[in-house]
């Protein structure tokens, strides 16, 4: 069944794209200012900006396609004197059904239990911490014509492993060395959790945890497992490199404000393959008590180096967004623009565009995108929490030479059910849906229609 006949008529789907592609040259009308204008914003904050009542964390809507977090390497301040006190062991089943219909291609489609069991010892003389994680994604829903979900190993077939074995041993105060199988979330570094079982690596890093303030991270990446599969592989011959077996190095360094604003860096490098640098300014702008400003900007710079195995590249993306916070909804706009020296390479996961969402990440060679967003928090409805967002994201790329590809916009909603009460405390039900349109008159384009249904329930046996 074809995108249209599922959502409208020929002719009301010609007009609906019509209006979409109109507002898109009529965002690109604005694009030039808008990125100057948040950097203008982020960085004249501490000159405007108020105090604010509230140190927690910023509050934001879970998009795991989209991640500019540096996530913290050091040690927490849990002290302990003995293996298994202060011990954790936590279960956390998932189930997920994915659903993609194309238009031209097969359609894919799946429905996995597993999850994952995740043991924490306590600080034996204060000093180490032992953590591993058995996680498995069983097909209860998978036939070989529908392969192509990600949600189990290519076939498909179900799978288990251990995703982390891995050991913390605490220098002083909250800086820590991590040495094993384990979990980086950073910017084009990390778990990208948006299936099964996320991506892990083996790993050594250190650095520090200090909440609020300046925080640092560095280490080298021997290997990466993906969610798709049970096996870790080398970092070049995951970026492309076959029969290689080289590794990545990262340095950074994150500054927290206690408005929540952020200031951070973060330069990763493999040899003979690429290096990415990667930058962002977070800034909070306080009105009232339920009233906020968030202006965002970020810059990515990969460039090709050594002996170039993957080509010759040099490129980079500049994205910003402004987020209107207001009581329970939040308004927001974002633009971002990628040169034309090359796609933004992502092996590694957690892509960093403020405009990445379900299917698109919108930083193909030569791509200027144009979003808008809404956030609406219900409150409690029945026994849980209820919340929506949505977002419309419209990428334009040229349309000839050896970088054309074909425009695409994307429209995706997702609805959270997060309930609190009695025995289903900690159950976390999501529905996430999109459209993506891509421009017919491009040889190889191909529309599609996404539907996912995930459940996810955390309870500690310790």
């Amino acid at each position: 069944m074809r995108l249209e006949s599922r959502l409208l008529s020929s002719t009301a789907g010609q007009s609906v794209n019509t209006a979409l592609d109109r507002s898109f040259h009529d965002g690109r009308d604005i694009f030039s200012g808008f990125i100057p204008f948040c950097l203008a914003l982020t960085f004249a904050g501490h000159l405007c900006a108020q105090e604010i009542a509230d140190e927690g964390d910023r509050v934001i809507d879970e998009e795991p396609n989209q991640d500019t977090k540096m996530d913290e390497i050091g040690t927490d301040e849990v002290r302990s004197r003995w293996f298994f006190e202060g011990a954790e062991l936590v279960l956390k089943p998932r189930t997920y059904y994915l659903y993609r219909d194309y238009d031209v291609a097969d359609t894919r489609a799946g429905w996995a239990l597993g999850g994952g069991l995740e043991f924490r010892s306590g600080w034996w003389q204060d000093r180490i911490r032992l953590g591993a994680t058995l996680a498995t994604s069983q097909k209860l829903y998978g036939p070989e014509e529908k392969d192509g979900t990600q949600l189990f190993k290519p076939g498909p077939e179900g799978f288990s492993v251990v995703s982390e074995a891995f050991a913390t041993v605490r220098l002083f105060g909250d800086h820590g060395i991590r040495v094993g199988r384990q979990t980086l979330d950073l910017p084009y570094l990390g778990k990208h959790d948006l299936r099964m079982i996320p991506n892990t690596f083996e790993a050594v890093g250190i650095g520090n945890k200090p909440g609020d303030g300046l925080a640092y991270m560095a280490g080298y990446v021997n290997a990466i497992k993906y969610k798709d599969s049970d096996k870790f592989i080398s970092m070049s011959e995951a970026a492309g490199a076959e029969g290689t077996d080289d590794g990545l190095t990262f340095w950074g360094v994150r500054y927290r404000m206690p408005d929540n604003s952020v200031y951070g860096v973060l330069h990763q490098r493999t040899p003979d393959l690429f290096n990415t640098t990667f930058a962002k300014a977070e800034k909070r702008f306080t009105f009232s008590g339920e009233t906020s400003l968030w202006a965002d900007l970020s810059w990515t710079s990969q460039r090709s180096m050594g002996q170039e195995l993957i080509g010759n590249f040099s490129t980079h993306l500049i994205s910003g967004r402004l987020e209107w916070v207001s009581g329970r909804q939040k308004f927001r706009i974002a633009a971002s623009t990628t040169d034309e020296g090359g796609n933004i390479q992502k092996p590694y996961g957690n892509p960093a565009n403020y405009l990445s969402i379900i299917i698109n990440d919108f930083d193909r060679a030569g791509e200027d995108a144009f979003s808008v967003g809404y956030s609406y928090d219900f409150g409690q409805v029945g026994a849980g929490k209820l919340s929506l967002f949505t977002n419309m994201v419209w990428g334009d790329t040229p349309d000839t030479g050896p970088i054309a590809s074909p425009d695409a916009s994307e429209l995706d909603l997702t609805v959270d059910w997060r309930l609190n009460r009695g025995w289903s405390e900690k159950v976390w039900v999501r529905l996430r849906a999109a459209w993506v349109n891509q421009d017919d008159a491009f040889p190889g384009s191909d529309d599609l229609f996404d539907f996912r249904i995930i459940v996810n329930y955390d309870f500690d046996l310790l």
